[in-house]
């Protein structure tokens, strides 16, 4: 018997680490779950007892890594009235957070997501899902979880766990810690969903932020820091934070855009990584909204536009910067925008079409990127001999439109099938099937 569980043959390769496309490639996937050969066609020959599945003119691509989601919340979030209450989108019991959240995160899965980090929920339930997919209980993507975050009385996301002092963060963090959190993820500014707090201003003072860090790291845990404010991105940057979220340079008396070249250097000091976690509005989209942007919108839309050209300076003096969609679930409150998951392929279309970022800067940023900056670049993030067979097959071809990333077909994660167009295959019905040489799935509607 063959070491080889299957060959996909034919398709054009993006492996997420070359800066072109492999044509006509084929990968063979390894009994262990993990990517056995992978080359031309031609130079990577098919046992003959391998099942073969034909993906000429489609394109395949390392799973799809959102560095920052919030599985246990919806799009009700960002309404003005849930926005005006103060806790939008989170279901008060902890049974119902965990049962919404498995759903979420398999509407992730059949978009193309096999890797998720979760930044941040009210309670402890996506450490319980993200364990029961560990254990092969529950179909889902390979999730990093924080459970609870950390911010000051009445600060960002506050509810009922205010953390105060330097004392105070490094008992936070050891108690995260003992919850077995796979990272600790505080909030070093306000943010727009938590009326009261300043979005333009620090939250922590750098002794403080230092004192959490010291501890993370002693614990060998990563650290993500919400923050918005330029001070608040400065200070992370100086504490040694692994990851700055947003990273929106929002300062000065009219909150307008203010960088600092400091606040680089000490990222690249401390070997910082940004998450640019946008969030992809219908305003980014308007050909399919059918009407002009809100004066709100527009404010925040020219925000946007003066941040974009930074991120290239970063990028350019190197440091890393991901993409992240700080993605809630569901339609977009009061219409009928987008029930599925399609947060991660429209923020990488947003990189593209508004930012100018190339379509293959975009989908590293999505795939090999994000598995190095969060310590996972081992397992994930590209296809390569070795490495965890988590593949996405798409029907169209991304470099040459970026809305193909919309079309997911195939979902491999671990090397087992996990999705078909939108669907979700659960454990052992596609695993004990003979797939014969020439093997086609049948139709199928897919998820929009």
């Amino acid at each position: 018997m063959s070491d080889y569980e299957l060959a996909i043959i034919g398709a054009h390769l993006i492996d997420g680490l070359a800066d072109a496309v492999q044509p006509e490639s084929t990968v063979l996937i390894g009994r262990d779950g993990c990517i056995g050969a992978v080359g031309l066609a031609e130079a990577v020959p098919v046992p003959d007892d391998v099942p073969v599945l034909p993906a000429a003119g489609m394109t395949l691509l390392p799973g799809f890594v959102d560095s920052h989601q919030h599985v246990v919340w919806d799009k009700t979030l960002y309404s003005p009235r849930a926005v005006g209450e103060g806790h939008a989108g989170r279901p008060k019991s902890a049974e119902r957070q965990l049962v919404r959240a498995g759903y979420h995160v398999q509407m992730a899965l059949g978009a193309g997501v096999t890797t998720l980090r979760d930044c941040g929920a009210d309670d402890l339930s996506v450490l319980a899902l993200r364990d029961a997919i560990d254990a092969g209980e529950f179909v889902g993507p390979r999730i990093l979880a924080c459970g609870r975050m950390i911010t000051t009385t009445a600060g960002h996301t506050y509810t009922d766990w205010g953390v105060d002092t330097a004392e105070e963060l490094r008992k936070a963090v050891r108690q995260v810690a003992s919850h077995g959190a796979d990272f600790v993820k505080i909030m070093v500014s306000g943010g727009t969903t938590s009326p009261g707090t300043n979005i333009s201003r620090a939250q922590y003072s750098l002794d403080e932020l230092r004192t959490a860090v010291d501890d993370a790291h002693r614990l060998g845990l990563q650290v993500a820091g919400h923050a918005i404010s330029t001070d608040s991105i400065r200070l992370a940057a100086q504490a040694g934070f692994d990851t700055i979220e947003h990273c929106s340079w929002i300062g000065g008396a009219e909150g307008g855009i203010v960088t600092d070249d400091d606040a680089v250097d000490f990222m690249l000091k401390n070997g910082v990584c940004v998450d640019h976690a946008i969030i992809p509005r219908p305003y980014l989209f308007p050909e399919e909204v059918g009407k002009e942007m809100t004066p709100e919108e527009k404010w925040w839309f020219d925000m946007l536009r003066t941040r974009w050209p930074f991120l290239h300076t970063m990028r350019r003096r190197g440091v890393r910067i991901i993409l992240g969609t700080d993605a809630a679930y569901g339609a977009w409150p009061g219409t009928a925008l987008w029930p599925g998951f399609q947060d991660l392929a429209r923020a990488a279309e947003i990189a593209v079409r508004w930012a100018e970022f190339t379509p293959l800067d975009a989908i590293k940023m999505v795939t090999s990127e994000p598995a190095k900056a969060l310590a996972l670049d081992r397992e994930v993030g590209t296809i390569t001999v070795g490495k965890r067979a988590d593949m996405v097959l798409l029907t169209g071809d991304p470099l040459t439109d970026i809305r193909a990333l919309r079309d997911v077909d195939l979902v491999f994660r671990d090397g087992r099938l996990v999705a078909e167009r939108g669907r979700v295959v659960l454990s052992g019905v596609r695993d004990e099937v003979a797939k014969p040489r020439g093997w086609e799935l049948p139709e199928a509607p897919q998820i929009s």
